[in-house]
């Protein structure tokens, strides 16, 4: 009896567990102040943190994974365009733009500020933020690992090699790699 108790309350807690997205989902497509196109989909435990004041737009066929998180704060616009893939545990945060067809590979960071530290007198968490739009183009390769930082542009057509850190922008069909990001070729001509 208790195995089967187990079992029971198992199953519940699989179906239970997208509950609270589905119901966030419909609360934002009932604002009206949010685009989320009926075929874009959501892993388990994905987490939408959109705030009162910020724009969320998911486009057509867009993928999100499991334990991922997407956030706005207000005055934040956060939009995937059509057939963009977000691989599991990433985070995406701030006023960020995706391109259509964008892979994202898993456990990259992607975050629209970064703390103040000039001041040598005050703690660093009393300096505050300062915040810059990210803007990712289409048909761009993020590799597992990538951390993209405020400001930055990567062009249309991009890869961007495992485990780099993005600082400066990074032209269209651009392969970067390394910690800072640096262009090592140009896709177009081969390898």
């Amino acid at each position: 009896m208790k195995t089967l108790v187990a079992h029971i309350a198992a199953w519940l807690f699989r179906k239970m567990e997208g509950a609270e997205l589905h119901l966030v989902l419909r609360r934002l497509r009932a604002s009206g102040q949010h685009s989320i196109d009926g075929s874009a989909a959501f892993g388990r435990r994905v987490e939408l943190r959109i705030a009162d004041g910020a724009r969320f737009e998911i486009g057509a066929g867009a993928q999100v994974l499991h334990d991922s998180w997407l956030i706005a704060h207000p005055g934040d616009t956060l939009r995937l365009e059509e057939q963009v893939f977000i691989s599991q545990h990433c985070t995406v945060s701030g006023s960020v733009r995706i391109g259509r067809g964008t892979l994202i590979g898993g456990f990259v960071t992607i975050i629209d500020s970064n703390h103040r530290f000039d001041d040598n007198e005050r703690p660093v968490r009393e300096q505050g933020g300062e915040s810059a739009p990210i803007d990712i183009g289409a048909d761009v390769w993020i590799g597992s690992n990538v951390v993209i930082l405020p400001g930055v542009s990567i062009g249309d057509h991009a890869v961007i090699a495992a485990n780099a850190t993005v600082t400066h922008d990074i032209p269209a069909w651009a392969v970067a790699a390394g910690t800072p990001a640096r262009p090592l070729r140009d896709r177009r001509e081969g390898s």
